[in-house]
């Protein structure tokens, strides 16, 4: 998805036996014994909260009041408090669901598109700065998706699934057949490295979309957009959608790489800003780049750039953030610190795989 390559896990759920997952509300549905709990709720079009579906963002906490389940990773290193812990939280993508459940989660009021599988060809393959590809996949058949949201990729034959965030503005209910996306190639990287070695196109691929709901924000309000490095491809498919809804509120875009060497989506950016010259703010900063270069922008940390010169009301507006899981941290710290209400912050967090 991303700035790096994000694992996607999938659990088999051709087990037959299934368990009744109850809610507090009074709701319930079932899912397989052993099938993770988010994917078992996602497969039957159910609004369940979630983002990163691997563990990172914590946006599917969910209480467990009674039933058992298996963690896939230790919930004491993942984002949960210790009072969460305490108080019988899990997170449901990583929750493989062993009995019958009692549990407390708050779904979302709008319809879930449902991911599906499908496959297409690679059209477009170009090399940018900073060793980021342009990847842009033509699909066999139309399918729809939200802004901000994300497909599992894999080359045909191969069980290497990697997601990344689509660039591209939402389509409308017609939906769309091709799709781009702004992959960073990362030493080691099994689909991201075997990517970047040769022009691709023509190679059939793969993928499972979509997934995700961090620029889900239905409130006429200043955004706030924040990626870093490759993180920024949300943000520009986000951005497209807030200047078509919300034409007369305000779209600031933060866009934080190493150095000049690095800034690969500045075109993309400029087509943003072309929608709207007088409501659109682009500001690259670079953390890295060398003291005596000629570079007369921004320098520092994506933290360093928001403070109270963004011409906004940040305990208004609505951010949204895409990037490691460090970054997205600091910055949603300093978001709060300024003032923005938490229920206002909408992230995406990721760490790499290292395959």
């Amino acid at each position: 998805m991303l700035d790096t390559e994000k694992r996607v896990e999938r659990i088999d759920a051709s087990n037959t036996a299934q368990c009744t997952i109850r809610l507090k509300s009074g709701e319930s549905f079932s899912v397989h014994k052993n099938e993770l709990l988010l994917m078992g709720a996602l497969r039957q079009g159910i609004s369940y909260p979630h983002t990163c579906t691997v563990g990172t963002c914590g946006r599917c906490k969910t209480k467990l009041s009674h039933g058992r389940i298996s963690p896939l990773v230790d919930f004491a290193l993942s984002p949960l408090t210790n009072r969460e812990l305490e108080q019988g939280y899990v997170l449901a993508c990583q929750a493989k669901v062993r009995t019958d459940l009692d549990i407390d989660v708050t779904l979302l009021d709008h319809d879930l598109i449902l991911p599906r599988p499908m496959a297409g060809e690679i059209t477009g393959w170009r090399l940018l700065e900073g060793d980021v590809i342009d990847l842009r996949v033509r699909f066999d058949e139309a399918f729809t998706f939200q802004p901000g949201q994300y497909g599992a990729l894999a080359v045909s034959g191969s069980y290497v699934r990697r997601s990344f965030s689509f660039y591209d503005p939402a389509p409308g209910p017609e939906g769309t057949r091709e799709v781009g996306f702004l992959i960073k190639r990362l030493p080691q990287g099994r689909f991201s490295d075997w990517l970047a070695r040769f022009d691709r196109r023509g190679v059939r691929i793969w993928m499972e979309a979509p997934f995700g709901q961090m620029g889900i924000d239905d409130v006429a309000r200043d955004a706030v957009c924040i990626g870093g490095g490759t993180g920024i491809s949300p943000v520009l498919s986000i951005a497209h959608d807030r200047l078509t809804r919300f034409p007369k509120n305000k779209v600031i875009i933060i866009f934080g790489v190493r150095s000049q060497a690095d800034l690969f989506a500045l075109d993309k950016l400029d087509a943003v800003k072309q929608r709207a010259p007088k409501n659109v703010t682009i500001l690259p900063i670079l953390s890295h780049e060398p003291a005596g270069s000629a570079w007369r922008g921004r320098r520092g940390l994506v933290t360093d750039a928001i403070n109270e010169n963004l011409k906004t009301d940040l305990t208004k507006a609505a951010a949204f953030v895409c990037g490691n899981l460090p970054m997205v941290v600091a910055v949603e710290d300093r978001l709060k610190v300024l003032g923005m209400p938490e229920d206002q912050i909408h992230a995406d967090k990721f760490e790499p795989s290292g395959l």
